[in-house]
């Protein structure tokens, strides 16, 4: 416990090292700097959690297992919290309101709800839903709407883009109203359905593949 009874007197900026974290078994709570401490649970679990003065109450902030979050990335964390604090905002409510964005196929499903009344018919409104999880779903339905980018899109389209070109127009259509919706929610600032026509190949006419045909 000597350690952790330093870190706690001293707190130390950048105590901490990456070789330490992985191979401390005590428990205790070892200070690294900024206010970010490692705690080592009696089960063996460790923890990153920061204690900051959130307008003018004191407050701990998790920031994760230690299993997944590393040093240099609880530290990042760590920085921006401090800087937010000082500034007079609120990471605590900056880290609920990130938790609270939806994944894509979460997103995807409620638009779908929302314009279900407002389709032809039943088979129109299946088929927005259904090219999504046929096709998005299984590359970027798990990242938070707000997080995908226009690299995602484009791993999504372009195995279809050419082969199922008309699917592909649809579900690249689809994947913008969902994000249309997202940038309504305040969840990000940009549609990268959008803008990425130069990023994938020229579709080849009717005409074009007529010729080819014949020729």
């Amino acid at each position: 416990m000597a350690q952790a009874e330093v870190g706690r007197k001293r707190r130390p900026e950048k105590a901490l090292s990456a070789v330490f974290v992985r191979q401390v078994v005590e428990p205790g709570r070892y200070a690294d700097g900024n206010g970010l401490f490692l705690m080592v649970q009696p089960s063996g679990s460790k923890s990153w959690v920061q204690r900051l003065t959130i307008r003018g109450k004191r407050s701990d902030i998790g920031l994760g297992g230690a299993g997944y979050v590393s040093l240099a990335e609880a530290r990042e964390m760590a920085l921006e919290n401090k800087k937010l604090a000082r500034a007079g905002g609120d990471p605590l409510r900056a880290k609920r309101e990130a938790q609270a964005v939806l994944t894509f196929a979460e997103a995807a499903r409620k638009v779908h709800q929302m314009h279900k009344p407002t389709w032809r018919n039943e088979k129109h409104a299946a088929q927005f839903i259904n090219t999504l999880e046929t096709y998005t779903f299984p590359k970027i339905g798990a990242r938070k709407v707000g997080d995908v980018t226009t690299g995602d899109v484009l791993a999504v389209l372009q195995p279809i883009w050419l082969e199922k070109p008309e699917t592909a127009r649809r579900v690249r259509q689809r994947i913008g109203t969902v994000m249309k919706w997202a940038i309504a929610q305040g969840w990000r600032q940009d549609n990268p359905a959008e803008n990425i026509g130069q990023a994938l190949p020229k579709h080849q006419t009717a005409k074009t593949r007529a010729m080819r045909k014949t020729g």
